[in-house]
């Protein structure tokens, strides 16, 4: 893993809103219940069903610190198969962030500036900010899952055999406040509502206020 502050530019304050699509992509129409962390009956069939999840919404807060500022954003993103849309509102004392990505093609907006585009995640952060992230790790970590193609350093599971914490690909991700979200029939599958990713020195936290899946 490399994160690399290779240059401070004018685009600071995009930084923000690409950190926050990482933390969901920093991460559906059935209901959302609280519960207590009812016990998943097998770890394999519970991590299977989540990566399969293609189709699904969270709203909820990302919090971003990294070094020289901190802020936050209230968020709704939208993950349909390969495209996304992440819509970040009153963005860290600024207006409207909206980025959205297909294959090959992902693109940060904001009022008054020219759109930003690459043809990937990655290479828009780094053309925003200069730093290298791991965005096809988050997409699964979102979701309370480690990513399948990279090897996990150590995971650690709660009494109800879900996630608490886990570090791959040298980031620390901290999973708590697991909500019950229904995927369909009598079927729910239980996913993170406090989520708290730190490497070095950039610590984001996520907190789900809803879960949506749709199909």
């Amino acid at each position: 893993m490399i994160l690399c502050p290779a240059r401070r530019s004018s685009c600071f304050r995009p930084m923000f809103a690409v950190y926050s699509m990482l933390a969901m992509l920093l991460l559906l129409s059935g209901c959302v219940h609280q519960t207590t962390h009812q016990p998943v009956p097998d770890w394999e069939t519970h991590q299977t069903r989540v990566q399969q999840l293609s189709h699904w919404q969270i709203t909820g807060k990302l919090g971003v610190r990294v070094p020289g500022d901190n802020g936050s954003a209230n968020l709704r993103w939208e993950n349909q198969a390969q495209n996304f849309r992440l819509d970040l509102s009153g963005p860290f004392g600024q207006g409207r962030l909206l980025i959205t990505g297909k294959p090959g093609k992902v693109t940060l907006q904001q009022p008054g500036d020219a759109p930003l585009i690459a043809d990937s995640a990655a290479s828009l952060i780094y053309q925003a900010t200069g730093w290298t992230l791991p965005v096809e790790l988050l997409t699964f970590w979102v979701r309370g899952i480690p990513a399948p193609q990279q090897p996990v350093s150590w995971i650690e599971k709660n009494d109800a055999g879900l996630v608490a914490a886990l570090k791959q690909d040298g980031w620390h991700i901290h999973y708590s406040q697991y909500q019950r979200v229904k995927l369909d029939g009598a079927t729910y599958v239980q996913l993170p509502g406090k989520i708290l990713a730190e490497y070095q020195d950039i610590r984001l936290t996520l907190i789900i206020r809803q879960w949506t899946l749709t199909h």
